[in-house]
């Protein structure tokens, strides 16, 4: 059942303006099991030597393994040969059973990594995400939720976020000369390009399947780019809309662009990392070769991502989700597009938020925060809705100051540059690239 608001926007059941007394209870209790961890003092941080890289044992050119080396070769591929991902943090963090692990982490450094997670969202609309993905098991979901800010953490996803595809390329390019520049060169590729929006509102992300090869980068560098983009998208969420759609363009797709490690990571994201935030995967024009390829990937999707797949062949079919007006030339069939190799100018590179910790800004920034955690506990106590005018408020006092710091919490990006959205007079304005009249969604909470 859906529910229309003042706005004249629909939202869905299990949001905060739709939640039974019931699930109302859930985030409630969800919320008090999670503030009694960021209070936690956890353990001084150490920082362990790399785990040894072991062999993967042999691969063909698109990925997949031998049978007799797979099990084992899945954590390696994530984490053996990371040179920035998890070099910052005890892998221990990630790398425990999560019973173990969480009490190890400071709460602090928990807290710390939501509100990045946050970002400008309503926090109670976050915390909602994991309990849907988790079909309402309050355990389970925070469970969810911790693995997640755990992981994150030890991926230095605040770091990849704060320091902006410029800091990104200058911080990979000192550990390991070109890593820097091959993020970059896949960046602005044209593999994926943004556009948007869809008929429900979400931003598109339309994948050219046809310009990646597995051999052309690091599989790391797909990981931080996957992340970056991901990280991204969360900029523009704005209340009931809050997921996004992936079209993957199958024009001119072949076995050699396969990439089963980035296929997977992908999904992991999504149902991990990211839950809730898929709304739609339209896989279009796929030739038939790519049957072979479904035949191994449908098996390994979680039943509900595998509800939001669906293959489109013609335009028409297409615009059943797309209007044809915000449709991309190359996807109408007006121009071809090619691989692109011209790097415009980046915008200023980003800083750690370990460095902007001390700014007036960031400072006033998270006394917001830890003035909504105050006003949480009691909310967690109270017989208040979600949907209460007051908590709503609260949060929209977060949004707003997440939006007036936007430069010192997040690097800028091309994002900004080209027209997805931007902050005017610390008023957070969604373009969609002129698709859409400029709408000012700073309130949506």
């Amino acid at each position: 059942m859906t529910q229309t608001l003042p706005t004249g926007k629909t939202t869905l059941p299990g949001r905060v303006d739709t939640l039974t007394p019931e699930q109302d209870a859930m985030l409630k209790d969800t919320w008090f099991r999670l503030l009694k961890v960021f209070v936690q003092k956890g353990q001084p941080e150490t920082v362990s030597a790399p785990a040894p890289v072991v062999d993967e044992g042999k691969k063909s050119r698109w990925g997949f393994r031998s049978s007799s080396s797979a099990s084992s070769s899945n954590k390696n591929t994530e984490n053996s040969k990371d040179l920035f991902l998890g070099a910052t943090k005890n892998p221990q963090w990630l790398s425990l059973p999560l019973e173990d692990a969480i009490p190890m982490i400071p709460g602090e450094e928990l807290a710390f990594t939501f509100w990045n997670m946050v970002s400008s969202d309503n926090a109670d609309c976050t915390v909602l995400r994991f309990l849907r993905a988790r079909k309402w098991d309050a355990d389970a979901a925070l469970d969810m939720l911790l693995h997640c800010l755990r992981w994150r953490l030890v991926q230095r996803v605040d770091d990849i976020t704060a320091l902006g595809e410029h800091g990104v390329r200058n911080t990979l390019e000192k550990i390991k000369p070109g890593m820097g520049h091959s993020f970059i060169d896949n960046l602005f590729s044209n593999k994926a390009v943004i556009g948007g929006p869809d008929k429900e509102g979400r931003p598109i992300a339309y994948l050219n399947v046809r310009f990646h090869r597995k051999e052309d980068q690091d599989h790391e560098v797909l990981k931080i780019l996957c992340i970056y983009f991901m990280e991204c998208s969360r900029m523009i969420v704005h209340q009931p809309t809050e997921t996004c759609c992936l079209v993957f363009n199958m024009e001119g797709f072949g076995l050699e662009n396969m990439d089963f490690d980035f296929v997977r990571f992908l999904l992991q994201c999504f149902e991990a990392f990211y839950p809730e935030t898929l709304g739609r995967c339209i896989i279009h024009k796929a030739p038939w070769v790519f049957s072979q390829v479904w035949r191994v990937i449908s098996p390994m999707l979680d039943p509900v991502v595998a509800t939001k797949i669906f293959f489109t062949n013609s335009l028409d079919e297409l615009t059943e989700f797309i209007d044809r007006s915000v449709l991309p030339p190359f996807i109408l069939g007006k121009e071809n597009i090619e691989r692109n190799k011209k790097i415009p100018p980046l915008p200023p590179a980003g800083k750690l938020l370990s460095d902007n910790q001390d700014s007036p800004e960031y400072k006033a920034y998270y006394a917001v925060c830890e003035q909504y955690l105050y006003l949480t506990f009691f909310f967690t106590m109270s017989k208040f809705p979600a949907k209460h005018p007051e908590r709503k408020k609260h949060a929209r006092m977060v949004r707003h100051e997440a939006i007036r710091v936007e430069p010192v919490l997040r690097g800028r990006t091309t994002f900004h540059e080209i027209g997805l959205a931007d902050v005017e007079n610390n008023r957070l304005i969604l373009k969609y690239f002129g698709n859409i009249k400029a709408i000012d969604i700073s309130d949506d909470v």
